[in-house]
């Protein structure tokens, strides 16, 4: 089974990953799962009828697999030379050298069917390959679910992969996470992500926009989206709640979180990456943001209907 969550911009799913790597049942990919999304990367091979433009995607993937394992080695190097007396972390799914290795062997073994005309499942052929990450979570051996974090966009703002991606994770249940419209705002304008307007399969349209506009117009986007997906999913395959919720009400939450996930083993409590008390210094820290005040001003309408789809979100018969 496939855990996917997939976030709603700077709404606090990566508090919400960092509480589930705790549990041996859950394989944890970490970092978002941008190689199936991306311009070029697994779902647009699969969506691609030309076969010469899918060797010449293969071809662009198998040069970043021989850079990634460079950059992998240097990682690893680093971490047992230089760093060495430094707390051990755990790299992104981009940070593992064998990652590298054992998609280069699927790159090259796809490139071969392509050229031999063979008759394949393209899908079954990368559900394959799918299949060899959790073994990147050396810490999880017993796991039941692999963790993914945003392996796909919306359709809402990039609608090319909408056919492909619920049969490639397949099965799969999902985790959709929403926070106070206004500290993701904040966020996002400490991190300075609200200038940015370069990723057509997320801030398309947007490039000529106010900052703020921009924000409001791709956050409505992905609420519709959530919404939309919600309607047609059922208690078994998909949870919502808050990041406040999930901080707050940590008790009540988890366990209907861990119910949701088949979860029955303990949290390792020597796993760190989840410091409840630090992520409960994030929740209304907008309020006080002056510089995300100034870009709101005269805009009262984007926190008002941000609020509102919110509200549908805390009310759906799937929120816990």
């Amino acid at each position: 089974m496939n855990i996917i969550n997939i976030g709603g911009w700077y709404v606090g799913n990566t508090a919400i990953l960092d509480w589930m790597d705790g549990f041996e049942e859950l394989a944890f990919i970490k970092g978002d799962f941008n190689i199936t999304r991306l311009e070029g990367g697994i779902m647009d091979m699969i969506a691609e009828q030309d076969v010469d433009n899918k060797l010449a995607y293969i071809d662009i993937q198998k040069k970043q697999c021989y850079l990634g394992a460079g950059r992998a080695l240097k990682i690893f190097v680093g971490r047992y030379t230089k760093h060495f007396l430094k707390p051990k972390q755990s790299p992104s799914y981009l940070g593992h050298f064998s990652f590298h290795t054992t998609l280069y062997k699927f790159l090259n073994r796809y490139e071969n069917l392509l050229k031999r005309s063979e008759n394949f499942d393209e899908i079954a052929f990368w559900q394959s390959w799918l299949s060899t990450n959790p073994s990147l979570d050396s810490g999880h051996k017993r796991y039941k679910h692999t963790v993914y974090q945003n392996p796909f966009f919306y359709d809402e703002t990039f609608d090319g992969h909408k056919d492909i991606w619920p049969k490639l994770f397949s099965p799969y249940k999902m985790i959709f996470v929403h926070r106070d419209p206004l500290d993701q705002f904040s966020d996002i304008v400490n991190k300075g992500d609200h200038l940015l307007a370069s990723w057509p399969r997320f801030h398309g349209g947007t490039e000529n926009m106010h900052p703020a506009d921009r924000f409001f117009t791709i956050s409505k986007k992905l609420y519709t989206a959530r919404l939309r997906m919600a309607e047609s999913l059922t208690k078994e395959d998909l949870v919502v709640f808050s990041f406040e919720d999930f901080l707050y009400e940590h008790e009540r939450v988890t366990n209907n979180l861990k119910e949701f996930l088949k979860i029955e083993s303990k949290r390792d409590i020597n796993n760190r990456r989840f410091v409840r008390d630090d992520s409960i210094k994030n929740i209304g820290k907008g309020k006080d943001n002056t510089k995300a005040a100034e870009l709101l001003r005269g805009k009262p309408y984007i926190m008002q209907e941000l609020n509102e789809l919110r509200y549908k979100l805390i009310n759906h018969p799937l929120a816990i």
